[in-house]
């Protein structure tokens, strides 16, 4: 791994702090200072082999992942004071996998993972920890975030995420321009503000969403499906403990569209599912009201484990 660059952020000027990380949720940089990095181009391990990068301390540690390549078997350790990282994978046909975050990410309201395939090709992420969260706050990090020119086809498998005071994985951005897909399989997303999985069109397969947190900032919808839709729920678990919706279709005036299949789901909260500004829920078959708490199997429960 090859760092460019370090720069203290107040020596950038907030389009340059933009221009850094090439992407932007609700802000630009919010650590004190951030890194850029090329990608780790690291050959497959076995065993318990990893590359570790150590974030230092009041640093945002940036990597990107270009068209074509791949980013596997690193450890990020921001266990240091004020020490956060980004990945910013937005182009064509990459890959994550085998990647871990150690330590709570410290950085405002800034995302883990910026993530999409704006080629119209497919992109995958896979076998991810990003299981120490951030600290409690109204407008923390996000965990994965889908750009809106996202045209393409954008499969995560097997990836842990918990306390964020943000959406877990915020894929809904798309629904309003690039109109891409989000395949979301064998994950656990647990304690994290507004909403676990939100998407606009796409499918949450054998997926866990947690809420044991009694904080407001640890409570999130399980899944929100946006404009246009259809988002597909499929052999899942929405595991809210009367906290928050298992189900909420439409947002901001626009109408969407949800099926759930063999589906176990907590009914606590206002009935558990609502529709919004015309939106529509479909209940098909195999479904429940007794959601088990459970990481899904090969999703990893702790960092050595995406290693393992």
């Amino acid at each position: 791994m090859d760092s460019v660059a370090t720069y203290p952020a107040d020596r950038m000027t907030s389009r340059e702090q933009r221009e850094a990380t090439g992407v932007s949720r609700r802000s630009y940089l919010g650590a004190v200072g951030l890194t850029l990095a090329g990608a780790p181009m690291v050959t497959a391990a076995s065993g318990g082999e990893r590359e570790t990068v150590t974030v230092p301390e009041e640093t945002r540690e940036i990597v990107r992942v270009d068209d074509g390549e791949t980013l596997e078997n690193v450890e990020y350790d921001a266990t240091a004071s004020g020490a956060g990282v980004s990945i910013v994978a937005i182009g064509t046909a990459w890959t994550i996998r085998n990647v871990a975050v150690r330590g709570r990410v410290e950085m405002g309201d800034n995302s883990a993972f910026s993530v999409g395939d704006t080629g119209g090709g497919t992109s995958r992420v896979e076998n991810v920890w990003l299981g120490d969260g951030d600290e409690y706050q109204q407008k923390g990090a996000t965990g994965f975030w889908t750009p809106p020119d996202h045209d393409g086809r954008l499969e995560i498998e097997r990836v842990n995420v918990q306390d964020l005071s943000d959406n877990a994985f915020y894929c809904s951005p798309p629904g309003n321009e690039g109109g891409g897909t989000v395949s979301i399989r064998d994950c656990y997303a647990a304690n994290c503000h507004v909403s676990h999985y939100r998407l606009a069109e796409g499918t949450v397969e054998n997926c866990v969403a947690s809420v044991t947190d009694s904080r407001p900032y640890r409570q999130g919808r399980g899944v929100w499906a946006w404009a246009p839709g259809t988002v597909e729920v499929v052999d899942s678990e929405m595991d809210m403990n009367g906290h928050h919706y298992s189900f909420r279709a439409g947002a901001n005036g626009d109408a969407s569209e949800m099926t759930i299949t063999d589906t176990e789901w907590d009914d606590g909260f206002n009935g558990g599912w609502t529709e919004q500004s015309g939106s529509t829920i479909d209940f098909e078959t195999g479904n429940g009201t007794d959601p088990r708490q459970r990481v899904p199997d090969a999703c990893p429960e702790s960092v050595d484990d995406v290693f393992a």
